[in-house]
């Protein structure tokens, strides 16, 4: 039987009705207050990358750190979402997503970030073209496709030449994240009878079994020495995060917790100690941080809110995030170490979404 893990969804929907980005002050009740100092907000470096609707459709828009600047990146006939960004920042993947739910169409385009270009189309176009991967000198590109298969790995070259086909499985393939020093790719495949975390070469040769039990492992994050992969697992009863080595070796949890917390979302930090992670328990949903170095995992973003999606700053000092109380949801932005926090983006609707990129 085909089985495709949570791992191969795309996160798909986002409203940013009418307004600008601008400095908030929640006024709800129970929502989080904005306590950042203007001086730490003015100091923060890059941008922000997001999803937004204020038009109408899924649209890709930017912001700089500190909240000035905010820009609409994509004005096209489908619905965008960002993907990943290259490894010397110039340029965004895009997927664009057009048709209903009985009927869709996704390609993938390369979006210019310097604005002196229009997004280009690259690959395949078909029902499902997602989780577009980089290799480190930003020359190949890897992704997942049904456009000869249920779902299989391909790549190509920046400019969309070379395509090759990297896995033949009628139980599908997903989820591919290269390895920082660009020699593997690490996969889930449910060519086994359940999703398993995987290794190849980046030919598609070489092939390795990293994780083997009978429930589904799925989203793996490579660490960014290149020695450990993060993943989600819901062996246990529970959604977990979990650590192997790239080699299938020194399986474990991340965090020992006896709690009944659901985890997902694993973001390495750049220097590597740290694991950034989504943990709900009930109905709501925090960010919290895994220091690997001392165990210790601290709630670092505030009551009152939903939050998902974590994003390290290139300098691990924040974490932007979304942040949802009922139908709206904002860009929040909060010191990595559980300190003071502020709205970034805050319009009537929904922002979501947000990579933050030098």
């Amino acid at each position: 039987m085909t089985t495709m893990p949570r791992s191969s969804l795309l996160l798909l929907a986002a409203v940013w009705m009418a307004g600008g980005c601008r400095d908030a002050r929640s006024a709800e009740p129970g929502a989080p207050v904005d306590d950042m100092r203007r001086a730490e907000r003015k100091a923060l470096a890059g941008q922000i990358i997001f999803v937004s609707e204020r038009d109408g459709q899924a649209e890709v828009y930017a912001v700089r750190a500190d909240g000035s600047d905010p820009r609409r990146l994509t004005n096209s006939a489908s619905a965008d979402y960002p993907g990943a960004v290259s490894p010397d920042g110039r340029a965004l993947l895009v997927v664009s997503v057009s048709g209903d739910d009985k009927n869709t169409t996704e390609r993938m385009a390369l979006l210019p970030l310097d604005g002196n270009g229009r997004a280009r189309s690259l690959g395949p176009v078909s029902a499902r073209v997602r989780s577009p991967a980089w290799s480190p000198d930003g020359s190949w590109i890897v992704f997942e496709s049904d456009t000869a298969s249920f779902r299989d790995l391909y790549r190509m070259r920046r400019d969309g030449s070379g395509l090759q086909r990297l896995t033949d499985n009628p139980q599908g393939n997903y989820d591919p994240a290269v390895s920082p020093d660009g020699e593997w790719i690490a996969f889930v495949s449910s060519r086994d009878g359940d999703a398993e975390i995987y290794r190849m070469r980046m030919d598609g040769s070489g092939v390795q079994r990293l994780t083997a039990f009978h429930t589904d492992d799925w989203a793996p994050r490579w660490s960014p020495d290149g020695r450990r992969i993060a993943f989600i697992s819901n062996r246990g009863g529970r959604d977990r995060v979990y650590l192997v080595g790239a080699d299938g070796v020194g399986f474990r949890a991340l965090n020992t917790a006896a709690d009944t917390a659901q985890e997902a979302e694993p973001a390495w930090s750049p220097d590597g100690t740290r694991v950034a992670h989504t943990i709900r328990a009930g109905e709501g949903s925090r960010i919290a941080v895994t220091d690997l170095r001392t165990g210790r995992r601290a709630v670092i973003s505030p009551a009152g809110e939903s939050a998902s999606a974590p994003a390290w700053s290139p300098n691990g000092r924040h974490i932007a995030y979304t942040a949802s109380r009922g139908a709206e949801s904002d860009i929040r932005v909060v010191r990595s170490d559980g300190g003071a926090s502020f709205t970034l983006v805050r319009t009537p609707g929904a922002d979501w979404l947000p990579r933050w990129i030098r």
